[in-house]
């Protein structure tokens, strides 16, 4: 990995977990409405929880890698790799296997961000079902090959983790989600 990547790791991680550990205080905050044993504090703790684990086993990670790297830098001090070796590294490298661009990378993520704020405005007018089946159908059509796209097993995963996700919180955790059109 090269030092700007893990650099860019280690200042993301760091940053999510400050920011799961500010959300999580946060929800001490939140009015419990229901007299059920899961409030509506459970979510988010959950979700933030999951954030703040998975940002730690990214700064694990990042740590050991910048270890790797320091250990594999100064073995490249003590030995020098000819040109040769790295151009036939270079053209061995298939197409798959190469990076794709920083700015196709933020062409993606600039994307997701309006998916998202599309997804969080449409949640609130035709409610919950709809707009997160119709978020999740973009958002897996947008991150998979054009010349892989199965619109109708698309959907239909879309559709299903959506139900799912619906009665879970409606029916197991007695949360009401935006009901939206369909009441």
């Amino acid at each position: 990995m090269e030092k700007a990547e893990l650099k860019k790791d280690f200042i993301v991680s760091v940053s999510l977990i400050v920011i799961s550990i500010v959300l999580y205080a946060t929800t001490y905050t939140f009015k419990r409405l229901t007299t059920s044993q899961i409030g509506p504090q459970f979510a988010p703790r959950l979700v933030t929880g999951l954030i703040f684990a998975l940002s730690v086993v990214l700064l694990t990670k990042t740590i050991i890698n910048w270890k790797k790297a320091k250990i594999n830098q100064a073995a490249t001090n003590v030995e020098v790799v000819s040109e040769e070796v790295l151009d036939e590294e270079l053209i061995q490298k298939t197409e798959s296997e190469q990076e794709v661009p920083l700015s196709s990378k933020s062409k993606y993520v600039l994307y997701t961000l309006g998916l998202i704020l599309i997804y969080i405005i449409a949640m609130s007018q035709i409610g919950f079902l709809i707009s997160t089946s119709i978020y999740l159908f973009a958002q897996i059509c947008l991150f998979s090959e054009k010349k892989y796209w199965n619109i109708p097993q698309f959907a239909i995963l879309s559709i299903v983790v959506s139900v799912v996700t619906y009665f879970s919180f409606r029916y197991g955790f007695n949360l009401m989600l935006p009901g939206g059109i369909l009441g």
